[in-house]
């Protein structure tokens, strides 16, 4: 490309991002540092899950649009992300008694059913594309399970059962994946795939399945340093540090997976992931001003110490970590993760803008705070909003149960 063209390409797209009243007022916000106001849980909860709908309106098929860009606008439906919005849907219905929610689930399932490629695979990347990849497979497994386990059609079964055999087939020996991996590499965060595995397995009962999450579990815990830090937890080896949302990918996936593995592993899998959370979450407070105000927020990466030196936030991250705080909680009782966790939702809560005029604005999550940070820069992902709405209902059921226990 031209000088010339780089120079036109980049005045187009700043007029896309400027231009825009709406893009505009979220922009100056972020620079002057102002938050927005933080409403019930409920409300903001309902303005995602409407900003959720709307990504998967907006593409005509099924799917959802993986963002909406400040650039380009809302982008083409996303497999892989469109398969764990699933179970979000079908909790949410249950919540809030819509049973909207569960047609629209069925949807995404029935969409992925249609794009599955002949060797049971998912599809890689946002769009149509022809090439598989391990972990989109995965996720999208756990939304056909999810709606195995609600609605008992065979269908949802036999197109997690097709995935979940492609992946064994494509497992190396030691349990890792290499081929057919995000850019060509194998990640810490596959743990999440051992998890849909055996989802399979729980449903059922196949051993090949088991066999094969232990595997991939073992080669994961392999990664762990002595602060529970793990190796390979990027997207690429270009990045030199994991961004928080991969490392919340990686600890999440040995979370559930202990659960459902139970013997010795289980204890090892929770002992790394209940040492990296109380790491991160001690990163977290030491970011106060003064011991009573609220922490700074978290850094988007942290390197095998523990340490950043980022000024931006992965807000995905954030809140996937706060999940990740309240299941621990539920565990084993530490009020410091609980603690930790509400106030980093509140925070989130504060990039939420409620009252925009555009619809891929309100209600959405963006990708950074600010705007301009390094992951999705000027983008709104569809997997924050998420993992955002999955953290506020369960931030509901924790308090909910917590005020049981004091009656």
């Amino acid at each position: 490309m031209s000088s010339v063209n780089i120079i036109t390409s980049r005045i187009i797209g700043a007029i896309h991002v400027f231009g825009h009243p709406s893009h505009l007022t979220v922009i100056l916000q972020d620079f002057f540092n102002l938050h927005n106001r933080i409403c019930s849980d409920r409300v903001h909860l309902a303005a995602a899950m409407d900003w959720l709908c709307k990504a998967q309106d907006i593409t005509d098929c099924g799917g959802c649009s993986g963002e909406y860009s400040l650039y380009k606008g809302w982008g083409p439906p996303y497999p892989e992300t469109t398969g764990y919005i699933i179970p979000t849907f079908l909790q949410y219905a249950q919540l809030a008694d819509d049973g909207n929610f569960i047609e629209r689930a069925i949807m995404m399932g029935d969409w992925e059913i249609q794009i599955q490629l002949p060797s049971g695979a998912v599809r890689g990347g946002p769009g149509i594309n022809k090439y598989p990849i391990v972990f989109n497979t995965g996720q999208v497994i756990l939304g056909w399970m999810a709606l195995y386990e609600h609605t008992k059609q065979n269908k949802f079964m036999d197109a997690a059962l097709k995935a979940a055999d492609w992946l064994i087939s494509v497992q190396d020996h030691d349990g890792k994946w290499s081929m057919h991996a995000y850019h060509g590499i194998p990640h810490a965060y596959h743990s999440r795939v051992a998890w849909a595995l055996l989802e399979v397995f729980k449903h059922t009962n196949d051993m090949k399945y088991r066999f094969a999450s232990e595997k991939s579990v073992a080669w994961v815990l392999s990664l762990a340093n002595e602060n529970a830090w793990f190796h390979k937890a990027t997207f690429d080896t270009k990045q030199e540090h994991p961004l928080t949302h991969t490392i919340a990918y990686t600890l999440r996936g040995l979370l559930e997976s202990s659960l459902l593995l139970g013997g010795s592993i289980r204890q090892r899998a929770l002992s790394q992931v209940i040492k990296a959370s109380e790491n991160i979450m001690i990163k977290y407070e030491l970011r106060k001003r003064n011991p009573r105000s609220m922490p700074l927020y978290l850094p988007a990466t942290l390197n095998d110490k523990w340490h950043s030196n980022d000024t931006y936030s992965c807000l995905t991250g954030n809140v996937q970590l706060a999940i990740l705080w309240l299941k621990i909680f539920g565990i084993n009782n530490d009020a410091r993760l609980l603690n930790a966790a509400l106030k980093i939702i509140d925070q989130v809560k504060m990039t939420q803008k409620m009252d925009s005029r555009n619809p891929g604005i309100r209600g959405g999550i963006p990708g950074s705070y600010p705007l301009w940070g390094n992951y999705l820069r000027f983008s709104y992902p569809n997997w924050a909003a998420k993992f955002f709405a999955d953290a506020i209902m369960l931030q509901e059921t924790v308090i909910q149960e917590l005020k049981k226990e004091q009656t």
